[in-house]
């Protein structure tokens, strides 16, 4: 089964050892942030602190990337995409305490689970109070980024004007995340199907199926949120998942009567599904909630030093540096997904473009890239997730504070992390209602406290 996977890696090693140009580490005269949702954010805000000249190039006309919600479908006023994966009435799945950015703390009593819109707010306000907004260039679609030798060229489109511009920059920080590119798994007789199909990207609003027959495909974050959104409004909600056979502590909310657990879909007829077990059900609207792809079509493959696949990105040292162009570095790919990880690896970034600390040689980051990669292949994660951190990550926080003397993030907040993570599964109904407080760098409290929500930073 790791065939494919050591194919890749040996790809990769021999294009690592023929590469002849290394990106030079000198403190960087100019940085270029490529888009300004949480991990550009954060990577600005350290860029800021270390005195460096960055512009973020965002491509849309907000900041906040998947963050800020938008109500269209299909294609923004400037004929982009719609980015943001956002929906209505969207609750936060961790406490806003291992969301925070680093010095920039939510109000304590808040209520620990927020509405994504309070969350967006929250954003707005980091970048008044630090300033961010003059160095952010929104409307600037980045089209190609390419290594020169001596610098990198970032190529953007003006989406007002339709103009091509191309700059010169020292250091690129890659922060366009991971939940635009929707990800739908092919399955027998899609094609004859003849109702509507789509996927939890383009969800915004339970009530557009008031009253209709829905499937949901999945059980991640947006395919259990959207359960218990779609339960109350549909007229029958089949949810086709394998959940209870990988989480063993998954207990099944007590539905209405309309909602119908499925096993996998075996294939599709004309008006439904038939699943695993032989069953079978009739419906009109198709969700695919199967998660999103990489994509980074910007990214000269020839140049840029790391390979880029819908699955991943190689090689990377520490899951953020461009072993091949150590002047470009990835913030927000990395498994889990996990907030806390992301601003760290932004204040890494931004400590590696102004020189805080030198990397190893190129062999030892191979090296490292390499062993992790083997790690991996001997634990849970599947052998195409390159990008993940590995289960230790508390461990990992250890590794990039000892390396490049960024804080260390206190155990409690993968502690937090992993227990807020293990209540989703266990009381999906309820689970948002507790609010957590950190008492020490070890240990929290929790504390059933239903309440509506009064988000600090409202306008």
């Amino acid at each position: 089964m790791y065939r494919t996977c050591d194919l890749v890696i040996l790809l990769s090693l021999l294009h690592l050892l023929s590469s002849q140009v290394l990106a030079q580490s000198d403190h960087a005269s100019r940085a270029c942030i490529i888009g300004s949702g949480y991990s550009g954010l954060a990577a600005a805000k350290y860029m800021q602190d270390y005195g460096l000249n960055y512009t973020v190039f965002e491509a849309t006309r907000n900041i906040g990337g998947t963050w800020r919600y938008d109500p269209r479908v299909g294609t923004d006023e400037d004929g982009l995409p719609i980015f943001s994966s956002q929906y209505k009435y969207l609750r936060t799945n961790s406490p806003y305490k291992i969301m925070e950015f680093h010095d920039y703390p939510f109000p304590e009593g808040t209520r620990s689970f927020i509405t994504g819109g309070c969350f967006y707010k929250y954003m707005k306000s980091f970048v008044r109070h630090f300033k961010l907004m003059d160095n952010i260039q929104v409307q600037s679609l980045v089209t190609w980024v390419e290594w020169t030798g001596d610098n990198w060229k970032v190529t953007y489109m003006k989406t007002d004007t339709r103009k091509n511009y191309t700059e010169e920059c020292d250091f690129v920080v890659v922060a366009t995340g991971e939940y635009s590119t929707p990800k739908i798994p092919h399955i027998e007789g899609q094609e004859l199907y003849t109702g509507k199909t789509m996927h939890s990207h383009d969800y915004k609003d339970p009530e557009d199926f008031r009253g209709q027959r829905v499937m949901l495909i999945g059980a991640g974050p947006s395919g259990l949120d959207l359960a218990v959104q779609l339960s109350n409004v549909t007229s029958k909600l089949v949810h086709s998942h394998h959940i209870i056979k990988s989480f063993k502590i998954y207990n099944q909310p007590d539905f209405p009567g309309n909602y119908i657990s499925k096993p996998n879909v075996k294939y599709f007829t004309s008006t439904g599904a038939v699943f695993e077990d032989g069953t079978t059900e009739d419906f009109d609207i198709v969700i695919y909630c199967t998660g999103f792809y990489y994509n980074h079509p910007f990214l000269s493959t020839q140049s840029s030093g790391v390979t880029t696949t819908e699955n991943y990105v190689m090689p990377l040292y520490q899951a953020v540096v461009n072993i091949n162009q150590p002047t470009m570095t990835f913030v927000g790919i990395c498994k889990p997904f996990y907030a806390k990880i992301l601003d760290i690896q932004a204040q890494y970034s931004a400590a590696l473009a102004a020189k805080k600390f030198e990397l190893p040689s190129k062999d030892s980051m191979l090296r490292h890239w390499l062993e992790h990669v083997y790690a991996l292949r001997q634990s849970q994660f599947k052998v195409t997730n390159i990008n993940a951190i590995g289960s230790n990550i508390d461990q990992y926080f250890e590794a990039l504070h000892k390396e490049a003397h960024v804080p260390l993030v206190p155990p409690v907040y993968t502690s937090m992390f992993t227990f807020s993570g293990k209540t989703l599964l266990e009381d999906l109904l309820n689970y948002r209602e507790y609010d957590y407080r950190i008492i020490s760098d070890t240990q929290f409290t929790k504390k059933f406290n239903p309440r509506k929500e009064i988000c600090p930073f409202d306008d």
